[in-house]
């Protein structure tokens, strides 16, 4: 599946993706409107409608996501939908995808969300890939100059 964790204004998400046949890499986040940042994990062809109708300001009709997960911000702010919009908001830190356990200890251990997706996929064997890491860029979070 994936992985894809927040934590400390950064998202960070795996790009290993397979098929019945073909083991490919793909981009599972995306840069929002303002500066917010999302995730999905799930069904690439949901994680993809889902990521195109956030990064085109959330207009018309929400996709329908019924086998996906979407971790996105609202002005630095986490939020999780899964098969309903408009999603619930999160404290702290947040995960999703096969490798959310693993990666849920490792920032509580203090790791950056990167490096918690990092070694989820030392042990995940549907996480992988590149690691896509961006950082949140809203007013409310400038203060912590995240760097990306």
């Amino acid at each position: 599946m994936t992985t894809i964790a927040f934590a400390k204004g950064v998202l960070a998400a795996d790009s290993f993706a397979t098929d019945d046949s073909t083991a490919i890499q793909v981009a599972k986040c995306a840069r929002l409107p303002g500066g917010d940042v999302a995730g999905g994990a799930g069904d690439l062809g949901e994680v993809a409608q889902a990521l195109d109708w956030l990064s085109k300001g959330s207009k018309g009709d929400a996709p329908d996501i019924p086998g996906a997960a979407i971790l996105f911000t609202i002005k630095g702010v986490p939020h999780l939908a899964s098969s309903k919009w408009p999603g619930v908001r999160l404290k702290g830190y947040a995960a999703i995808g096969s490798g959310a356990q693993g990666a849920l200890v490792a920032m509580k251990l203090g790791m950056s969300a990167e490096d918690a997706v990092k070694a989820v996929a030392g042990v995940d064997p549907s996480t992988g890939g590149e690691i896509d890491v961006l950082p949140v860029k809203t007013n409310n979070l400038a203060r912590k100059r995240v760097k990306g």
